[in-house]
């Protein structure tokens, strides 16, 4: 009997398959036809897969002394729907490459010194690392980097307000997600044995469902940023999305993205509430904003030289250094020994690099650092990777992405500026720009801030008035209100 039923179910399930398959690909046509095609859509296929990745992982972090130092392989079904989801990005990207190229000269104007840049970049960092280091290489992974990158470039003006909406969803339903596992599965995102944080009594240290609580940092900081920028339209899922963003970027307890964190609202909020802080401090009319100010100032500095005068402040500062927390601060939690591995490695091939196989298991066991996933510094690790080659071109790509995102900032009401900022940061003690691999999290925002910048470029030379000043006085105003 079962076996009389096998067939006619077989053949549902491929006849359903089928179907499904069919309704798939013509969303996919759909998508692909539209203006702004699957690019922006990223966010939502590679954080699901990122996530899935560490659900599948299982690892215990009450356990694990870092959340890094897990060897457990994905499943098989969890690479497949990986690959399935590259493959996707990389035809996506390519389309719109090709879409670029045949419709040249009739689209709006592209920022072509920073593509100049970014393909200068590519070259120095993966071409002459892959095939002219101590260690040449190839993998279909290194030519991740070039395609996304070029095709975040030739976004359009509406097209990044789409990017930051999915951006913002994305890791807003992430967020969201871990935040369940804290109640149904605590040890797969929570440490609860740390005690090298700022916050007193607060020994819980928040990773999400990400590698590291730096990651969920840098994560956290961009939805904030994301939603700040670009609101959702409901009240309550912003009050929601606002309290989960703030809950857990403190527990998280990354110093570097608290700092960075700071300093990319204020850079949003100059933008937004600059024209009205200068009006009101220089309202003498109505002093009591500077009033206030220099209030603060000089009760601060009363308080500040008080310490300084009764407080022993040299033995104090020297205890503090002899703790476990001192020395972390001092040595950048041990990554001092992995820099001065990166500068030996470099040492023995300066022009070049190592090669983009550093850091693999192989060269871990080499060393005999297991924990060494990367060199911690974008600086470091593009010295010990692609050499000085590499190193000019990282500063020569950062150099003109820094001059487009302030020529894009206020258009953007300063987010350029702000992902930025916070990348910067970041690149100090991680890496921020991963040129192996670009379908991460952390990959991501660096995809996000070409896209903006791409289309505020344009959105820049398209609003541009060539009337007359009062015309332009009146624009700039406007917008300014808006």
């Amino acid at each position: 009997m079962i076996e009389f039923l096998i067939a006619p179910v077989l053949f549902l399930a491929a006849f359903l398959a089928a179907i499904g398959a069919t309704f798939c690909l013509m969303g996919l046509m759909r998508v692909f036809r539209s203006k702004e095609g699957f690019l922006p859509y990223i966010f939502y296929t590679s954080t699901f897969i990122n996530t899935l990745m560490i659900i599948n992982q299982g690892r215990n972090l009450f356990v694990l002394t870092e959340p890094e130092d897990i060897s457990l392989e994905p499943s098989s079904y969890v690479i497949w729907i990986a690959r399935i989801n590259t493959a996707l990005v990389l035809f996506s990207a390519c389309q719109r490459i090709a879409k670029r190229l045949t419709h040249y000269g009739s689209t709006p104007k592209t920022p072509t010194l920073l593509i100049i840049a970014f393909l200068f970049f590519f070259f120095t960092n993966v071409f002459t690392a892959a095939f002219f280091s101590a260690h040449p290489s190839f993998e279909h992974e290194y030519v991740y980097l070039v395609l996304v990158g070029t095709a975040s470039l030739l976004f359009v003006q509406g097209e990044e307000e789409t990017a930051i909406s999915m951006a913002r969803n994305a890791y807003f339903i992430f967020l969201v997600i871990s935040a369940g596992f804290i109640f149904w599965k605590p040890e797969l995102v929570i440490d609860n044995d740390y005690l090298e944080g700022l916050i007193p009594g607060l020994t819980y240290r928040y990773a999400g469902l990400t590698s590291h609580p730096n990651s969920l940092g840098l994560i956290t900081t961009l939805f904030l940023l994301c939603l700040w920028n670009k609101p959702f339209s409901s009240r309550w899922i912003n009050v929601l999305a606002w309290t989960i963003g703030y809950s857990s970027l403190v527990l998280a307890q990354s110093k570097t993205c608290w700092i960075s964190f700071m300093v990319c609202m204020s850079c949003l909020g100059y933008f937004k509430y600059g024209a009205l802080l200068k009006q009101r401090f220089f309202d003498f009319k109505s002093p009591i904003l500077p009033a206030i100010c220099i209030l603060m100032a000089m009760i601060t500095g009363i308080i500040m030289s008080g310490v300084a005068m009764l407080g022993d402040i040299g033995d104090k500062v020297n205890s503090f250094f002899s703790t476990r927390v001192g020395a972390d601060l001092m040595t950048m939690t041990g990554r001092t020994m992995i820099w001065e591995i990166a500068l030996n490695e470099w040492h023995n091939s300066p022009l070049f690099g190592y090669g983009l196989t550093i850091w693999d298991a192989a060269h871990r066991a080499k060393i005999g650092m297991g924990f060494a996933v990367s060199a911690h510094s974008q600086f470091y690790q593009t010295l010990a990777s692609a050499g000085i080659v590499g190193v000019t071109g990282l500063l020569i790509y950062v150099t003109t992405l820094f001059w487009f995102t302030l020529k894009t900032a206020r258009s953007s009401q300063g987010l350029t500026i702000a992902i930025f900022l916070m990348l910067f940061f970041r690149s100090i003690s991680e890496v921020s720009i991963d040129v192996t691999g670009y379908f991460n999290l952390e990959g991501l925002a660096h995809v996000l801030l070409l896209m903006i910048v791409a289309a505020q470029f344009k959105s820049d030379s398209i609003r541009k008035p060539k009337d007359s000043p009062m015309k332009h006085h009146v624009f700039v105003s406007f917008r300014g209100i808006n």
